[in-house]
Parts: C-alpha cells; structure tokens; sequence
C-alpha cells in the first residue's frame, strides 16, 4: 500500500504557534462504510512509524486484523522530533502545579493548554471529514507519555471525540496524578481502549497505568486491553505494542 500525502497548518489560537497535519491517504479506493483514520499525537516522531506499519499489515487484514486507514500525523513546524509546545498543548490546566525536576535544573516548559488541543483535534477531524469518506465509527487516535496524559484528559471531557483509544505509557503521574484521580471517576466507556506501558518503578508508570486500566475494565460496556512487557522502557513500549493495538482496536466496531 502507498499513500498519498496532504499537508495542512493549522495555527493555535492563542500562542499562534503553527501544527503540521500531515495526512496520509491509501492510493487504493476507500471501503463502502469509509476509511479508518488513526490520528497520530506527536507526529514528528510516530507519523512515519504508524504509515509503515499499517501499509505493511493491511496488506493481509484477514491475519492481522489492520485494515487500510488513513493516518493523521499531528506535529509541528520545528523539526525537533519532540519539541516543547507539546508540554502545554497535552497538559491540564491547574492552579498548582507540583513536578519533578526534568532535567535537573532546568525549568519545565509553559504547561496547561490540552483544554484548547482539544479544540485543535476537533478541527483536524473536520479537515478530514471534507477530504474523504471517513468510517465514524472507526475513529482512533494514539497518545504516547504526554501525548497518553492527554488522551487520558479527553476521556474524562470528551470520550466520544473517538471512537478508539491507544494509550501508550501515560505519564499519569503528572501534577501529583490529577488527571487519573480525575479518570477513576469515569463512570460509562463506550469506546474501545488499548492501554500499554512498560513495568518501571520511576513516575509510578505501570502501577498508574494498571489502576486506570482495572477502573476501566469494571464499567459497563467496557472494551478495554492492557499490554506490557518487562524487557521494554517508555519507547521502546511503542513499537513493541503498535501491533497488538491496532489488531485489538481494529476489530472492536
């Protein structure tokens, strides 16, 4: 499979600070219900990463559960693969905020914008809507450490922005863990969520992971699949877990 690509900028509202929607669309036709769209948080690291692996496993759907999808890569202008402003677009808003030092001495950048990312999502999925046929229901989207602190915030806010979740090391731990004191509250999922996370003692990352993954699985008409390994660290975890979430999430219509 080959794909495609459409760029579009789009700028945030308040910082002006410009987003690169990189939009990868198969050359082959579209479904009749439409085209998948997996939407790539932190595109300028996971963009290609994402495009590689469904071109090559849609290529045999029928073993390994990846349809052919059109890939939504969200990053920005600077080159740098992860560069500061995801800080602020994938963080909550708070009065307080409490952090470890990252790095030692070295203060950490403007936080506390996912309220208007989540904006910005709303605005990427309607550039895509009026490109293409689209599959609503087979809406997913990936979030990896910040990025998964973010998907996290929008299943507290606004669950049924997607349909589908892939949750890859949420750094849940974030401002003395607001934002998962604030998803054990959840109390309806109707969405299919695949959790993944390495096994680290550091940032309480797996035990974090493991509580959102346990309150999830306990609601009614929950999907929900928790993944790790203890032989990965936080990236490695992502593209270990890449197939197993795409072959979970794919087949939960």
């Amino acid at each position: 499979m080959s794909y495609t690509h459409v760029v579009k900028t789009i700028r945030h509202p308040l910082s002006k600070n410009a987003y690169r929607i990189t939009i990868a669309i198969p050359k082959e036709r579209a479904p009749e219900e439409g085209y998948p769209v997996l939407y790539v948080l932190d595109g300028n690291a996971y963009g290609v990463l994402f495009e590689n692996v469904v071109a090559l496993q849609s290529q045999h759907t029928e073993s390994t559960g990846v349809s052919l999808s059109v890939i939504v890569s969200i990053g920005y202008e600077q080159e740098d693969v992860f560069p500061p402003q995801r800080v602020y677009d994938f963080t909550p808003k708070s009065e307080v905020v409490n952090l470890p030092e990252y790095p030692p001495g070295v203060p950490w950048p403007i936080c506390g914008g996912a309220e208007h990312f989540l904006e910005i999502l709303k605005e990427v999925k309607e550039i895509v809507r009026q490109m293409l046929d689209m599959n609503d229901k087979q809406q997913l989207i990936f979030g990896h450490s910040l990025g998964g602190l973010l998907l996290v915030q929008t299943l507290v806010r606004e669950p049924q922005l997607f349909s589908h979740y892939y949750i890859c090391s949420p750094s849940l731990w974030w401002n003395q863990e607001q934002v998962l004191q604030e998803a054990l509250h959840i109390s309806q999922v109707e969405c299919a969520i695949f959790i993944a996370v390495e096994q680290v003692v550091k940032y309480r990352m797996y035990e974090n992971a493991r509580s959102l993954f346990c309150h999830l699985e306990s609601l009614p008409l929950q999907s929900v699949q928790f993944h790790t390994s203890p032989h990965e660290n936080h990236m490695s975890i992502v593209p270990t877990s890449i197939s197993q979430a795409l072959r979970f999430l794919m087949n939960k219509k």
